[in-house]
C-alpha cells in the first residue's frame, strides 16, 4: 500500500515537473514564433539612419540602448552622432557616465595629443571598448580641423564617481590660486584611496561649498563647469547615503539627479549658442515612463516637453556581454531573444532600420507601435535563472508610450571589453 502511494506521488511529481518544463518552454519560445511575422507596411515607414529628420523645435535627442553589452548599440551612438553633426549642426554629446569623466574626455577632445585607448577614463567596464574609443576619437579628429566655435563637446550626466570630479576641482583650485593656504591636496588626499568612504567627502562639504563660492565668483565657462562638478560630488553623497535595498527610491533619486545634469548641460550649451544636445544611455533611463520608478526621460519630458525626442533601440536576437551576479563579478557572453516583431523586421532592411513613430499614421505598423509587444531589456546583472524567466530580459510595453522613434537591429553582437577594472 505504502509502495503504491509512494509510486503515485512520484508519478505525480515527475508529471508536474514535465508539465512545468513544457510550460516554461512554451513561455519562452512561443513569443519568438509569433514575432516572426510579415508586417505588410513596414517598408513604407522604415528608413536608413542617414534619413533621421528632426523637427526644428527639438532641443534634446535621447538615444537609448536596449542593453549595455552589445557593440551594435555603441556603434549606433557614433552613427547617429555623425548624422546629427552633419545634418543638424549638433555640437554636444552627453553619455550615461560620471560628470567628471565627461569633463576629462572633453578636455581630451579639445587637446592635441591623440590616445588610442582613451575609453580607459571611464569607470564602467562596458565603455572600455574599441567602439567607444572610435566615438571619442571621431570627436577628437573633428575638433582638430574645426574652428573654435564649431568644436564638439563631450559630457557625462551621471554622478556615481565623485573621485573623478575631485581631481579636476583640485587642479582648478591650484591653477586659479583658490584656497591654496588650506592645502587642499592634503585635505582631499583620501580621494586617491580606492577604498575611500563617502562619509569622508561629507565631512568636507563646508570646504567644498567654500570652493564653489570662489568658482561662482569667476565668469569663465571652466569655472561654471567646476561649480557644477562640485554639486555632483555633493549629490553623490546624498545618493550613496540611501538604503540600496530600496530599489525604487535609489533609482528615483539617481534619475532625477541625472535629469538635472542634462538640463544644466543644455542651458550651458545654449549660453554658447548651441541649441541641440544628443544624450545616450540605457533605454530604461531615457524612456518617457517606467514601471518601478520615474526615469530620467520622464523628468526631461516635464522640463522640455515636445522638445525632447526619444529614440529607443531593440534587437531581435543577440549575444550580450553582461556582468554575472556573484562573488567573482566576471563578465560572460549570453544569448537572448527579445521576441520583438518590429526588430525581426530588420531582416527586410539588411539587419538595421530607423522607425519614426510620429510619421506612422495607420496600418499594421501603426497597430504594433500602439499596443503592448515584447521588447528586449538587459542591464548589468546576469543569473542563469534568467534563461527560464523571460520577463527578466523581456518587457511587454507599448513602444509609442516609451519612445518617439526606435532603431531596430536583427542580430546584436557582444561588446569586446578591452580590459576590466
Amino acid at each position: 500500500m505504502i509502495k503504491k502511494i509512494f509510486k503515485g506521488i512520484l508519478i505525480f511529481l515527475v508529471s508536474l515537473i514535465i508539465l512545468i518544463g513544457i510550460g516554461d518552454f512554451l513561455w519562452i519560445n512561443l513569443p519568438k514564433l509569433s514575432a516572426r511575422k510579415n508586417i505588410s507596411d513596414i517598408e513604407d515607414y522604415g528608413k536608413d539612419l542617414s534619413q533621421i529628420n528632426l523637427d526644428d523645435n527639438i532641443k534634446v535627442v535621447g538615444l537609448g540602448e536596449a542593453t549595455h553589452g552589445n557593440s551594435d548599440f555603441q556603434d549606433l551612438r557614433l552613427e547617429v552622432l555623425k548624422t546629427l553633426v552633419e545634418k543638424n549642426n549638433l555640437k554636444s554629446f552627453c553619455l550615461e557616465a560620471d560628470f567628471g569623466e565627461g569633463m576629462i574626455i572633453n578636455n581630451y577632445i579639445h587637446g592635441n595629443k591623440r590616445a588610442e585607448n582613451i575609453s580607459s577614463v571611464f569607470s564602467f567596464n562596458i565603455y572600455h571598448t574599441k567602439n567607444m574609443n572610435d566615438l571619442i576619437n571621431y570627436m577628437f579628429d573633428y575638433n582638430q580641423r574645426a574652428k573654435d566655435e564649431d568644436k564638439l563637446s563631450f559630457y557625462g550626466f551621471d554622478m556615481q564617481n565623485p573621485e573623478k570630479s575631485m581631481e579636476l576641482i583640485l587642479d582648478f583650485c591650484k591653477n586659479n590660486n583658490i584656497l591654496q593656504d588650506k592645502d587642499l591636496q592634503k585635505e582631499f588626499s583620501f580621494i586617491k584611496d580606492e577604498n575611500f568612504k563617502i562619509s569622508q567627502i561629507k565631512e568636507k562639504e563646508d570646504l567644498l561649498l567654500e570652493i564653489k563660492a570662489h568658482a561662482d565668483a569667476l565668469s569663465s565657462n571652466k569655472a561654471r563647469e567646476v561649480s557644477r562638478a562640485i554639486e555632483n560630488v555633493m549629490d553623490s553623497v546624498k545618493y550613496y547615503e540611501l538604503d540600496f535595498n530600496d530599489y525604487a527610491k535609489v533609482n528615483n533619486v539617481r534619475d532625477e539627479l541625472m535629469a538635472g545634469n542634462v538640463k544644466w548641460i543644455s542651458d550651458f550649451e545654449k549660453s554658447k549658442g548651441n541649441n541641440l544636445l544628443l544624450i545616450s544611455g540605457h533605454n530604461g533611463h531615457l524612456a518617457k515612463s517606467g514601471i518601478f520608478y520615474e526615469p530620467m526621460g520622464s523628468h526631461l519630458k516635464k522640463i522640455f516637453g515636445e522638445k525632447y525626442f526619444i529614440i529607443g533601440t531593440d534587437f531581435y536576437k543577440g549575444i550580450v556581454n553582461i556582468n554575472e551576479v556573484g562573488p567573482d563579478n566576471k563578465r560572460s557572453n549570453q544569448a537572448f531573444v527579445s521576441a520583438d516583431p518590429l526588430a525581426y523586421s530588420a531582416l527586410k532592411f539588411k539587419g538595421k532600420y530607423y522607425l519614426d513613430f510620429t510619421k506612422v499614421k495607420d496600418g499594421e505598423t501603426f497597430e504594433l507601435i500602439n499596443k503592448e509587444i515584447n521588447m528586449g531589456s538587459l542591464g548589468e546583472g546576469y543569473s542563469p535563472l534568467m534563461k527560464f524567466m523571460p520577463r527578466t530580459y523581456r518587457i511587454k510595453e507599448v513602444p509609442k508610450d516609451l519612445y518617439d522613434a526606435m532603431i531596430f537591429v536583427y542580430y546584436a553582437k557582444p561588446i569586446a571589453v578591452i580590459y576590466e577594472d
